[in-house]
């Protein structure tokens, strides 16, 4: 089944920003130009003096091996875990009542996280 094209479009400028510096020059620009400047496989071709094809293949290559890195080291994952943790807390936080100092350093510290 193939992945929808709205959860790439989210997930592929996450993964490239961690992993990016793991992937050659040529791969994170194909990448950041398709999927952060919403280029055609034509242009970046036209850029790279290289075919459609051999763009679409390179993309391909980088999204491949930024979903490797991410299953094997799971960055993305566990940073969208601590979003979530975050959001939660920061919810308990307004609930407690708590004076807006202590309220205030509370929500830095998360921050800091």
């Amino acid at each position: 089944m193939r992945e929808p094209r709205i959860q790439k479009l989210q997930e592929i400028p996450v993964l490239l920003d961690i992993y990016g510096c793991l992937l050659t020059e040529r791969q994170q620009e194909a990448l950041s130009l398709f999927y952060e400047e919403d280029f055609s496989l034509s242009e970046i071709a036209a850029l790279h003096g290289s075919s459609r094809q051999a763009v679409h293949n390179l993309i391909e290559r980088g999204e491949s091996l930024l979903r490797q890195y991410e299953g094997l080291l799971h960055i993305a994952e566990k940073e969208r875990q601590r979003n979530v943790l975050r959001q939660a807390l920061l919810q308990a936080i307004e609930r407690a009542g708590l004076s807006k100092q202590n309220k205030s350093e509370i929500e830095e510290l998360l921050c800091q996280l």
